[in-house]
């Protein structure tokens, strides 16, 4: 995805990030009393925008990166490959993030059915991780582009429709539990595909039509009648999801209105980005370090908040919803600066010597399989 071009997209998943390592803060450390406050609401639907985001960029990425290279796909060729290894690295760093040792020994000695039950949890990288797989298969098998964006709309469509459905049964019935935690959140997954993947679906939509809207030179037009609709229908779709909200028969996280609602909203904030882009062109600005290093900022930060790194405990074990919310807010901005510092350089690094890069990043796995296997 050419950077400089697509600057919107890395805007949006920069402000994610930055903000999805608040919402882990504030949920992992902030006083639960001060969730009962006026101001918390706010809050709480900014960050529940981020994981739509996330998710919908992906998707959209996706699309971009291999846009006119169906034959190379299909042929198995470089892109193939790359964009297979990206998935497969994406459902690692998913399913290592809840492994609850970084040791296999450890795990078959003190590893609880609990703690192993968690493992199988589906998060928002095995969602995105499975989607882009998807994406992978129906961009390989569909060679005409018309084709391809009516199955991933159709997809946007039938998952979002289908979740309120899905939620209701219990897969672990007649499935393998890992399997099973892909459907709904009935084994505690917080990120099932149904609804979440209909996002990635439907940024993928979304990347055809802006494609499209480049080849036709009217990308200006396009942006400004779709950031005018997404607005509106946006204003609508809050309103009525928010009377829902009061019935107790409503359960917003499968919902598709709460689905069209996001989508919206995140529709919107790319239009808005591209507004910003047109003005602004600078593809080189520091705040984007930290999305075109999400994968090792999303996995980072998690470990310094939850793994067992200080003295057998974990930070949300010694501080955790103890702290105010300006030292919450405090607390976010610290750790949201040291992961620009650690996305900053490492991007340089990256830029500057890719195949330093590529040694430090194979110097890392190998003392981790290292440590894994015989500690």
């Amino acid at each position: 995805m050419a950077k400089s071009r697509y600057l919107y997209i890395d805007l949006l998943r920069s402000w994610a990030m930055t903000i999805m390592i608040e919402v882990h803060v504030v949920n992992a450390f902030m006083l639960p009393i001060l969730r009962e406050t006026l101001w918390f609401p706010a809050l709480n639907f900014i960050n529940g925008l981020v994981a739509p985001s996330f998710i919908f960029i992906s998707g959209f990425a996706f699309v971009v990166s291999v846009h006119g290279k169906g034959e190379e796909l299909r042929g198995f060729g470089d892109i193939f490959r790359k964009r297979l290894r990206r998935i497969f690295l994406i459902f690692i760093v998913g399913y290592l993030i809840h492994v609850p040792y970084y040791s296999f020994g450890n795990i078959i000695k003190y590893a609880s059915p609990e703690e192993m039950k968690h493992f199988y949890n589906v998060d928002v990288l095995q969602c995105t991780a499975a989607g882009l797989l998807i994406l992978l298969f129906f961009r390989i098998v569909l060679k005409d582009n018309r084709a391809f964006h009516i199955a991933v709309s159709a997809m946007t469509i039938l998952v979002a429709s289908l979740s309120p459905v899905v939620w209701k049964y219990d897969f672990a019935e007649f499935l393998p539990l890992p399997i099973a935690c892909y459907f709904n959140d009935l084994h505690g997954s917080f990120f099932p595909l149904f609804p979440w993947s209909a996002f990635l679906f439907g940024g993928a939509s979304f990347a055809m039509f802006v494609l499209a809207a480049e080849r036709d030179s009217s990308i200006e037009v396009f942006m400004k009648k779709i950031g005018s609709i997404s607005l509106v229908l946006a204003l609508i779709l809050f309103a009525i999801v928010s009377y829902l909200c009061f019935m107790p028969w409503y359960n917003i996280k499968p919902s598709p209105l709460f689905f069209a609602e996001r989508l919206a909203i995140v529709i919107f904030l790319v239009s808005l980005l591209w507004v910003y882009q047109k003005n602004k062109n600078s593809s080189d600005s520091w705040f984007l370090a930290i999305g075109r290093e999400s994968l090792l900022v999303y996995w980072l930060h998690l470990q310094i908040i939850y793994r067992h790194l200080w003295s057998g405990r974990s930070l949300e074990n010694i501080y955790g919803l103890r702290l105010t919310f300006v030292q919450a807010i405090g607390s976010s901005l610290l750790l949201i600066f040291s992961m620009f510092v650690v996305a900053f350089i490492w991007n340089k690094i990256k830029s500057k010597s890719p195949k330093m890069g590529k040694v430090l990043f194979w110097l890392v796995v190998f003392a981790f399989l290292w440590k894994f296997t015989f500690y």
